[in-house]
């Protein structure tokens, strides 16, 4: 199941991505051949580009694939890297929800605004951090979950 999710996810990285470089090279195209500008192509395009680093970072920790310090994972016997493991996970899940619980009253505050040049609430924009806040911990949960039934 989940790589069936990681594989979604990177399909809609891929078309974020397509996106983005459209965008951009309209913007390039209007601003230096036509003299014209679009303003609103450079700021959609930011937005996706801060979507496809949330959205990633959601593929990463499914894939775990973030930066880690091993150091002490290589020298330590196997039982206490389980246990260094498990704190870890724990850590991992109290962060995200810290963060997710301090980025709801962002989205709410910046729901309210309009972009500058388009006219689309900020939602947009800031709910991306909730969002991969609460897929990191679904599937966090459903690892916990799924270990739970496996052990």
């Amino acid at each position: 199941m989940e790589e069936k999710f990681v594989r979604f996810l990177e399909k809609v990285l891929g078309v974020l991505l397509v996106v983005m470089v459209v965008l951009l090279f309209l913007q390039v195209v209007t601003r230096y051949i036509f003299r014209g500008h679009l303003l609103w192509a450079g700021e959609m395009a930011v937005w996706i580009f801060v979507w496809i680093t949330y959205l990633g970072s959601v593929v990463l920790y499914i894939k775990k694939k973030h930066i880690v310090v091993d150091i002490l994972s290589t020298i330590l016997p196997k039982r206490i890297n389980r246990v260094m493991e498990g704190v870890s996970s724990l850590l991992v899940v109290a962060f995200l929800l810290l963060l997710f619980y301090h980025s709801i009253p962002v989205v709410i505050s910046y729901s309210k605004q309009q972009a500058t040049s388009l006219a689309i609430s900020k939602l947009f924009l800031f709910s991306s951090l909730t969002v991969s806040c609460v897929l990191m911990l679904l599937y966090s949960l459903y690892k916990t979950f799924h270990k739970g039934r496996r052990g």
